[in-house]
């Protein structure tokens, strides 16, 4: 078992960039928009054209949340940047040229070293392949990493919709979400959650609710959200984990 709080969190997708718009979205009155940008304009316009809508979203919650600290970054995703890797792998089909820029841009640690960069991180910042169960990979990692000595981080998971080639092998997201939470360890006895912060309990528990494959429910980001807007909830995270969160309502 491990507990740790998650002291704020940030989500994005396309109409929905913070807590009052998830909010509305767990009651009904707002749905996700067809197209939408995430707002980077924190960053200098060179930086800004580099980013991919993908890291955009990334960026955006990101930033909302470290305010100009430095602390440990890690990202977790099933897929990555897999637009841009399609791209590359059509022109390598086609017989052309790769650009080293946009192949560097393209790997699956490309939107977290983007992140250290752009925002002044000097931490660890560090990239997770989900696979299967990505909350379980993220989290037990985090966990890891705050019982390790980190006294603070950033845990991030972000998807993409996928290109139609792949759909025949794997479940696309509908559409670009990107989920940031900031975690602080619980090392001091009797030390919790302040006002508005979770209780985050991570524990095994093989009894817990089997957790849907990332590749037959691209999802998974949604259930976190929403237990995250209502205050607590329970989360099968896959291989027999599971999250508990619980808000501290006390003045």
């Amino acid at each position: 078992m491990s507990e740790f709080t998650i002291s704020a969190w940030r989500a994005w997708a396309p109409g929905l960039s913070d807590a009052v718009d998830w909010q509305r979205w767990r009651d009904g009155e707002l749905n996700f928009a067809d197209q939408a940008i995430p707002d980077i304009s924190f960053l200098p316009a060179m930086q800004r054209r580099r980013l991919s809508a993908l890291a955009k979203a990334a960026m955006a919650t990101a930033h909302a949340l470290l305010d100009g600290r430095d602390m440990p970054v890690l990202c977790c995703s099933v897929h990555g940047e897999a637009q841009r890797t399609y791209t590359l792998l059509q022109d390598v089909a086609a017989g052309e040229p790769l650009s080293p820029t946009a192949f560097g841009l393209s790997v699956h640690n490309a939107i977290v070293g983007q992140l250290s960069i752009s925002l002044g991180i000097h931490s660890p910042a560090l990239a997770l392949a989900g696979g299967d169960f990505p909350l379980h990979s993220g989290f037990i990692e985090a966990a890891a990493m705050l019982a390790e000595g980190a006294p603070e981080m950033l845990l991030q998971f972000y998807e993409e919709p996928l290109p139609e080639l792949y759909l025949h092998n794997t479940e696309s997201p509908q559409r670009i979400c990107a989920t940031t939470l900031h975690l602080r360890a619980s090392n001091n006895p009797g030390e919790g959650p302040r006002e508005g912060e979770y209780r985050a309990e991570l524990r095994y528990n093989p009894e817990a609710n089997a957790a849907v494959s990332a590749f037959e429910w691209a999802e998974y980001q949604l259930p976190l959200i929403t237990a995250l807007v209502d205050g607590s909830g329970s989360l099968p995270l896959g291989q027999g984990w599971e999250l508990l969160i619980g808000r501290n309502s006390d003045a």
